[in-house]
């Protein structure tokens, strides 16, 4: 098996009233019998392999079949209106970390172990451990890349730009060091410290290990970064929804390479963002 099969077969996730053989193909470092026996005791969680990062796994769970109670107030009582079934569920669970995933262990906390850990980890390195890598990284983030022309309106927003895609990104460096950094242009200084970049979510959980992380938004459109609520380079403006706290600096050339080499295309040419910033640099 290689780590795209199963990265395949972990987006079959959540599956609704999972047959045996679903948690056989969710655990390939296991037997059935034993993925089974696993989901159906204690808390239902499983550790399984990891898709990059050497020493991490990825987290399933199992929720048994049952009924919620559907309660309202009436006249200060609460009573029983009625009865929702919720089918037996596997889902995600996110990833977590052993301490070995880490080049230098003694900087970071050891995360949550759960039942066939290390089978997951010997799995991966066994089908595919030339693609895992150990973290040596500083900082990840998560940069959201939207579209301020062409907005979104629904019960959840008002005027808030599309998003096209998420890239995540890991750094040898802080992004606090970065931002107060002025020996280039803060872009170029980005693309300097960059070890790590995916737009898979899945990754991206085994990226971050036991970090915060940031978050970032830039524009689709023409890849300058959005203010509070305009882009920086083509000017386009929507509702300040009180989450950015405000970019103007623009996606850099590796960032944009990847994002195309994946498929999006950058209406307006990013060339025009970093002359810009380049010129206000020099200034």
């Amino acid at each position: 098996m290689l780590n795209q099969e199963y990265r395949a077969i972990l987006s079959r996730l959540p599956i609704k009233n999972p047959s045996h053989k679903d948690m056989g193909m969710l655990c390939p470092h296991l037997t059935e019998e034993e993925a089974v026996r696993l989901f159906y005791t204690g808390e239902g969680i499983v550790a399984c392999p990891p898709l990059r990062v050497r020493g991490a796994f990825q987290i399933v769970f199992y929720q048994h079949e049952r009924v919620e109670e559907l309660t309202e107030w009436r006249d200060g009582v609460k009573v029983v209106v009625g009865k929702k079934n919720h089918p037996a569920t596997l889902s995600y669970g996110g990833a977590s970390r052993t301490i070995n995933s880490y080049v230098h262990k003694k900087a970071h906390t050891l995360c949550g172990v759960y039942p066939a850990t290390n089978e997951a980890i010997e799995f991966a390195e066994k089908n595919w451990g030339n693609n895992l890598v150990l973290d040596n990284w500083g900082d990840v983030g998560e940069l959201f890349i939207q579209d301020p022309t062409d907005l979104v309106n629904d019960k959840h927003h008002t005027d808030q730009p599309r998003t096209k895609a998420v890239l995540y990104i890991a750094l040898n460096r802080g992004v606090n060091d970065i931002n107060r950094d002025c020996s280039k242009p803060e872009s170029e200084l980005l693309d300097a410290a960059i070890v790590e970049m995916s737009v898979d979510a899945f990754i991206n959980d085994e990226l971050i290990g036991d970090r915060g992380g940031f978050v970032d938004y830039y524009c689709a459109n023409c890849g300058d970064g959005l203010s509070l609520s305009r882009c920086s380079g083509c000017g386009a403006t929507f509702k300040d929804d009180g989450c950015r706290s405000g970019n103007s600096t623009p996606l850099s050339r590796k960032m944009v390479a990847f994002l195309r080499a994946n498929g999006h295309k950058f209406k307006v040419d990013p060339e025009i963002a970093w002359s810009k910033e380049k010129q206000l640099w020099l200034h």
